[in-house]
């Protein structure tokens, strides 16, 4: 049966003395991780908590983070992962659109969220702290420990829900991804089978635990029976990621191009072992040539694998790069994956010719939560499409025109214009707003606003920075604010994002 609760269980047998999972001091082996999930998932239900029910998981990367996901694939609950740069209004718009009913949480998140206001109600009926939080919240571990390391042996299925995982959606609203234990496993042995990534391995997971590479990276290696080491540290600086790195002797990571130029300098500054490095994933954003080019003269004896996905999606494509290779492209699909890129009728185009992807194979989400009209129209057939434009060359490579139509991508994550202009214009002197992305050395891509005033109002831009900050997550939050006098409208009545996207781009020049 291919669930995530019976991989674990399968390498706790194999490995059950082998060290599973690395967080600064702290390991685990196989047998201890498993025994801990068994009582996680026993406290579970111990709560009240049955199978199908649903777990908000707010904490940075930690132990207890990795055994919630695999508590909740033992008992047949679903994961929640709540993004921790989420301004307190988004974490409740998530934790009520989810149906969570036990929320677990790093005690100083949850102090600042419920002086914020956000506190139980509706269906989350339970919070549990992981360090010191609001006064009267249980700790979540002295509860744990006091739960049998049993197998709670609930009955769970490869087609069952286990994590649902929120990404933001065109219209500004988060929508909540459901995906299956089987999708999510056939991730993790999909692309061990294309990266080489073997139990004699270890890797290092630096991305928050909540994105879902992070998530398909640890699913990976407790599912093959590798070691994983989890980035602990609470504030990402690339000092730490070279020092982790070379601590804990990773052979495998993923990264997003951002962190492959701190990669890059170490290796020419002589700051970590060129032969330790086997397999270096990226993926998230295009990589370009001249950084290619340096990690691959850096770490020779690396596979530099570039891999595109989404949350829905699963691992989707992947291209090896090599010195002189194809550049701009996703690659080619993945073992098991088929990709067809369809017009607007939805019939597949010509080759060169560009059109909206789709991909079939067993990775993909199940459904939006709570959506089956976004369901609907995200799937043609067996073919599931999240908007990304691209074209198929002559020699089968893909490449992306457009990442989700205006979509920007900085740091890895995605902010859709949106949700940020709704936020914008809620203030009364704004009568209307645009955001684009302009490309950023160091984000990859930068967030930046325009807005225009209602008539017979200022605009005071600290005064929209202040709402920003109450309102949105910081990365999503617009690094400039222009004030223009007016913004250029087209036929329809709707602004030119890219024409606001040019004329920004040629005052910064």
């Amino acid at each position: 049966m291919l669930t995530m609760g019976e991989a674990l269980a399968t390498n706790a047998l194999r490995y059950r003395d082998k060290t599973a999972l690395v967080f600064d001091e702290d390991r685990l082996t196989y047998g201890q991780f498993n025994d801990r999930v068994n009582q996680a998932a026993n406290l579970l239900l111990a709560l009240g908590l049955s199978k199908g029910d649903h777990v908000a998981i707010l904490l940075p990367n930690s132990l207890e983070y990795a055994e919630l996901y695999f508590a909740c694939a033992r008992m047949g609950a679903v994961a929640v992962p709540i993004n921790l740069r989420l301004a307190p209004a988004e974490m409740a718009y998530v934790l009520a659109h989810s149906d969570s009913r036990l929320l677990v949480g790093y005690g100083p998140l949850l102090q600042a969220a419920f002086a914020a206001g956000m506190k139980p109600g509706g269906s989350l009926e339970k919070v549990l702290t992981v360090e010191p939080g609001p006064d009267g919240v249980p700790f979540y571990t002295t509860l744990r420990d006091q739960q049998p390391a049993t197998d709670p042996e609930i009955p769970v299925l490869e087609e069952d829900p286990w994590v649902l995982v929120y990404t933001s959606g065109t219209t500004g609203k988060p929508k909540g991804a459901l995906r299956s234990h089987r999708s999510n496993l056939m991730i993790a042995l999909l692309m061990a089978t294309d990266l080489g990534i073997t139990p004699d391995d270890t890797g290092l997971a630096i991305l928050p635990m909540f994105h879902v590479n992070s998530l398909w990276l640890v699913s990976l290696s407790l599912a093959l029976g590798t070691t994983i080491a989890l980035y602990h540290h609470k504030v990402f600086h690339p000092v730490h990621v070279i020092e982790e790195i070379n601590r804990y002797h990773a052979t495998y990571s993923m990264f997003v191009p951002t962190l492959l130029t701190f990669l890059a300098d170490a290796a020419e500054k002589g700051l970590v072992d060129p032969e330790q490095l086997r397999v270096i994933i990226t993926s998230s954003a295009p990589l370009q040539t001249t950084l290619r080019d340096r990690i691959l003269t850096g770490f020779p004896r690396a596979v530099l694998a570039d891999i595109y996905g989404a949350t829905e999606l699963g691992a989707v494509t992947a291209i090896h790069h090599h010195p002189g290779g194809v550049i701009g492209s996703i690659g080619m699909p993945s073992l098991a994956q088929s990709v067809h890129i369809l017009d607007d009728e939805g019939n597949v185009v010509e080759q060169g010719e560009v059109g909206e992807l789709h991909c079939a194979g067993p990775t993909l989400m199940t459904a939006y939560y709570k959506d089956p009209e976004a369901t609907a129209k995200a799937f043609k057939g067996a073919y599931l499409g999240v908007g990304d434009l691209a074209y198929q060359d002559k020699q089968g490579y893909l490449f992306l025109v457009d990442r989700k139509t205006d979509m920007i991508i900085t740091s890895g994550e995605n902010v859709y214009p949106t949700e940020v202009e709704d936020v914008l214009t809620r203030h009364p002197s704004v009568g209307m707003a645009a955001v684009v992305g302009l490309a950023d050395t160091r984000r990859g891509e930068e967030v930046v606003a325009v807005v225009s005033p209602r008539e017979g109002q200022e605009i005071s831009v600290e005064a929209l920075q202040e709402l920003c900050n109450a309102n949105l997550a910081d990365y999503k939050r617009p690094r400039r604010i222009l004030v223009w006098p007016e913004l250029p409208i087209g036929a329809t009545g709707k602004v030119l994002r890219r024409e606001v996207r040019t004329r920004v781009a040629e005052s910064a020049d």
